[in-house]
């Protein structure tokens, strides 16, 4: 079932806005990238029909997006390569490929005046099958520098999908108050890509004293949606985010200007419906 549009691209928190100000600063507001929480819904609606709102009590983040790369990659096998000979018998396949088999078959039925070579023949003449012998001998110098691989056996297969990658540079410059547009939206992705809690208290202890509910005491990180190009990516997980403690700063030690690695995945792998959705 196709995932429902994506409705909220418009929609904005409560005005509270973290991270530079840089479309104030009249930069062109798709060159600005915004991140913000969202809530899944329509649970009730069955699998494949929820939707993901945006989070109207957590703040947005707003940055300059750089060497943003959006990647799709899928796997494919070919599983028709064992089918074949060269899988099976991959010694003998080798042989007669190399020319290794015509000449092992000479050193034993072409070695003039040799004593294998005359048991040979006369073992074969005894048997009338010495035209046999050379015949076949005739049809392995043939299959000299020939391959069994094929368009048919080298046939990709597709398995499966990864979910999609957005990696970047999210840059974040203070222009009036370093702790507001550098630390606080700093803190911030790092908040969402950490659990929302995690329980001290043993499993089976909890699952006494509060039965099936406490064998899952800890809450996993939130779910993202990315705003970046008049595009809308959604749902997404931040899986990293990296941050130099290193950098210029206040004299109350905020920083001033920070560039941040950034990872997200999307909760799912995509189909040609994901990327429709991303325009609307």
């Amino acid at each position: 079932m196709p995932n429902a549009p994506a409705t909220n691209k418009n929609k904005t928190t409560n005005g509270n806005t973290i991270g530079s100000t840089w479309g104030e600063k009249g930069l062109n507001k798709n060159l600005v990238v915004k991140i913000r929480p969202v809530i899944e819904g329509n649970i009730e609606g069955g699998q494949g029909a929820q939707t993901y709102e945006v989070d109207t009590n957590q703040p947005t983040v707003e940055s300059i997006f750089e060497d943003a790369e959006f990647t799709i990659e899928s796997q494919y096998s070919t599983p028709f390569e064992s089918s074949n000979p060269e899988g099976r018998l991959p010694n003998l396949m080798g042989m007669i490929q190399s020319g290794q088999a015509a000449a092992a078959g000479y050193s034993l039925f072409a070695a003039g005046g040799g004593v294998v070579a005359d048991a040979a023949d006369a073992a074969a003449s005894f048997i009338g099958a010495k035209g046999i012998v050379e015949k076949g001998q005739a049809e392995l110098e043939g299959l000299l520098g020939k391959s069994n691989f094929t368009k048919l056996n080298s046939r990709q297969i597709f398995t499966s999908s990864n979910s999609v990658r957005i990696t970047g540079s999210l840059v974040f410059q203070a222009w009036a108050d370093a702790a507001t547009e550098v630390e606080a939206a700093v803190s911030q992705l790092q908040r969402w890509a950490s659990a929302k809690s995690l329980s001290n208290t043993s499993l089976i202890v909890g699952a006494l004293d509060e039965g099936l509910s406490a064998m899952f005491p800890s809450e996993i990180p939130p779910m993202v949606q990315l705003q970046y190009g008049g595009k809308t990516y959604k749902p997404l997980v931040i899986e990293s985010v990296s941050a130099p403690i290193t950098a210029p700063m206040t004299k109350d030690g905020n920083r001033i200007a920070v560039k941040v690695q950034v990872t997200f995945l999307s909760l799912t792998a995509w189909d040609q419906q994901n990327i429709i959705d991303m325009g609307r």
